[in-house]
């Protein structure tokens, strides 16, 4: 993806400055950020530590003033210029930053569009926001962040059961489970499953831990060392 043209938008009202690093080091791995926006009314002190990051990252700022106590000002200037840019520039990924779930409908616009729309935000996040997006990064999975030795208990049950299922049909199907192909399938299926926001720095590794807990899978990589997947565990299949 590295051709592909990215936007970001940011709900400064909604996301502290602190996770600035980490929002467009998620944003960079889809392509070239060439639109970095970010939308709050500027006025108020809650958000003045964004300024700082705002020329660290080359951001462009947009004020909004509010137009009534304790709403959110930025939501729909965010989401007019979202639309704007999208008629008229080629952008191929949508990077939202916010975990207000009046984006919702942006997410699910952009996405009927066929654009790659990318959420960003908080576990307080409603589940049906974070599943209006292809893809969604949590900034403060502070439990799985930890020294925390079975961190797939930080993977709902629901998605553990899901995964095991998809790697048994792959196997089934075509005799071996692509890792590649596991991870294609369970995105598609929980826009929120990514290793990173389990605590896992790739998704090999949240793959490890995940047959050191079922033995009856076996790790296995191809003769150029680029494919892993799993099989049946041979041993467990001996008589």
């Amino acid at each position: 993806m590295d051709n592909s043209s990215v936007a970001v938008f940011i709900d400064a009202e909604n996301i502290p400055a602190k996770y600035a690093r980490e929002i467009f080091d998620y944003a960079s791995n889809y392509g070239n950020v060439i639109i970095k926006r970010i939308y709050a009314d500027w006025s108020k002190e809650n958000i003045q530590n964004w300024r700082e990051k705002i020329f660290d990252y080359g951001i462009i700022a947009m004020q909004q003033f509010s137009t009534s106590s304790g709403k959110n000002s930025s939501d729909m200037y965010l989401t007019t210029e979202a639309l704007s840019i999208f008629y008229e520039k080629q952008i191929d990924v949508f990077v939202i930053v916010s975990g207000d779930s009046d984006y919702t409908s942006l997410a699910q616009k952009l996405r009927e569009n066929k654009k790659l729309v990318i959420g960003i935000g908080t576990n307080k996040s409603l589940k049906s926001y974070v599943n209006s997006f292809n893809e969604f990064f949590y900034l403060d999975n502070e439990k799985v962040k930890c020294n925390d030795k079975d961190r797939l208990k930080a993977i709902p049950k629901e998605q553990l059961k899901e995964l095991e299922q998809i790697i048994d049909n792959l196997i089934d199907e075509k005799t071996r489970a692509e890792y590649a192909v596991i991870n294609t399938y369970m995105q598609k299926k929980y826009s929120d499953f990514h290793a990173k926001n389990y605590g896992f720095s790739s998704f090999r590794q949240l793959i490890e831990n995940f047959i050191l807990k079922h033995n009856e899978y076996q790790e296995k990589v191809s003769d150029d060392k680029c494919t892993y997947y799993l099989v049946k565990n041979s041993t467990l299949l001996r008589p």
